[in-house]
């Protein structure tokens, strides 16, 4: 029995080793989760949804109220769905600004994971992609398109961990059309003439507002459906960033 070979040294992997799949079998204390966080966003996204599809019929009812009120002073009704529009405007406004703030959070948890699983060089780095989902209008759209991109790609489950050519796969078209409909409802507002979705103004008489009104209330609708048709397309994005990226980092 003397004679047995010594047993073999410790085959345990070395620190820092990633196994190939990266993300699958990696412990979800290195990786912030992002499941839950998605569906809420994907929640507040539906309810933004149907506050838009509100406002813009309550723009086009404004419209005929507003002719009513030019044609024969009708002040009442027109007063009455002035209040209304303002109103369902305030509660588009503070559910926009709610989803910024879970939207912000969303991206800076799916660049921070894309650090723990290696994706380098990273362009949109956490900060910055808190940066962007904020001044991200400014650019018409073109900087959280390139964000997005990046983050589709680094969130792709059949990439290693540490695979420095995790950049060379293709994204989801919906970045690609999002894009273009946010490009194209801002098009339409500026070719039109109108300053956003809302042609109403706090200065001026209320004959001015009226006439603003009937003027460019038709082409404010046009922005408005392809602005809702930008919310549903990122609404199915959402959805698909959510499972891919949690397929990715192994969250249950």
């Amino acid at each position: 029995m003397s004679d047995l070979p010594p047993p073999p040294p410790n085959m345990s992997p070395p620190p820092g080793y990633v196994p190939y799949g990266g993300g699958f079998n990696a412990p979800m204390g290195g990786f912030r989760r992002v499941g839950t966080l998605g569906k809420w966003l994907v929640g507040l996204v539906g309810v933004n949804l149907v506050a838009q599809a509100a406002l813009v019929l309550v723009q086009f009812s404004l419209k005929t109220a507003a002719k009513d009120f030019l044609a024969n002073g009708d002040i009442s009704q027109f007063d009455t769905k002035l209040a209304a529009y303002v109103g369902v405007g305030l509660v588009v406004t503070l559910i926009g600004v709610a989803q910024l703030v879970l939207l912000c959070i969303w991206t800076w948890r799916m660049a921070k994971n894309a650090e723990s699983l290696g994706r380098q060089p990273l362009r949109f780095r956490p900060g910055t992609t808190i940066a962007i989902n904020i001044l991200g209008g400014c650019t018409l759209g073109i900087m959280p398109f390139l964000m997005w991109r990046e983050l589709w790609q680094a969130s792709d489950p059949e990439v290693a961990a540490g695979d420095p050519n995790w950049k060379r796969n293709v994204f989801s078209p919906l970045i690609a059309v999002h894009l273009a409909l946010t490009l194209a409802a801002v098009a339409a507002g500026l070719a039109m003439g109108v300053g956003g979705l809302s042609p109403v103004r706090s200065n001026g008489t209320r004959d001015d507002i009226a006439k603003n009104i009937t003027d460019k209330l038709t082409f404010v609708g046009l922005t408005g459906a392809l602005s809702i048709a930008a919310s549903v397309v990122f609404l199915l994005l959402v959805r698909e960033f959510t499972a891919r990226h949690t397929s990715a980092t192994g969250e249950a």
